[in-house]
């Protein structure tokens, strides 16, 4: 696996703790003398969740599994800046959830914006990196070579 591979899936699992941590902590919130409202902790966690490590596991895979053709436009240097975007991007944007959480001045909402504006662009700019590393490879089966059966006509 390459390095870069292994540092997308390490952190997507490291992001996976850290949102089951979150879910535990919200649980133990509801058994509270006095429940405090979650405010923003279960966008936090679905952050964490499904940025953090699902969508981080994929590109990991995706960089680690998806051959790399000698004509593919893609840059290692835009993945490793991909990877960067969306890691600190994860971080900025759930710890500015969390803290919102408990805090009532707004700047923690603007920095979980920034935080989601890098998400986003981490993923757009990944997308057109490794779009032309996804093509055939080898032999098509036989059934991906004949035509679909036609209906029956009445």
């Amino acid at each position: 696996m390459f390095e870069l591979a292994r540092r997308y899936v390490r952190t997507s699992l490291v992001f996976a703790v850290l949102s089951v941590l979150l879910g535990m902590h919200m649980i133990a919130q509801r058994f509270r003398s006095t429940p405090q409202p979650l405010r923003w902790l279960p966008t936090a966690h679905g952050h964490l969740f499904l940025v953090g490590f699902v969508t981080m596991m994929i590109m990991g895979v995706a960089i680690w599994m998806f051959p790399r053709p000698k004509d593919a436009r893609y840059s290692p240097l835009l993945s490793e800046v991909c990877y960067w975007l969306i890691t600190l991007g994860t971080v900025v944007r759930a710890a500015g959830e969390i803290v919102a959480s408990y805090s009532t001045v707004r700047v923690w909402l603007h920095l979980s914006a920034i935080g989601g504006l890098a998400q986003g662009l981490a993923l757009l700019l990944f997308v057109v990196n490794i779009w032309t590393r996804i093509r055939p490879m080898g032999k098509l089966l036989q059934e991906d070579r004949e035509p679909l059966p036609r209906k029956p006509q009445s």
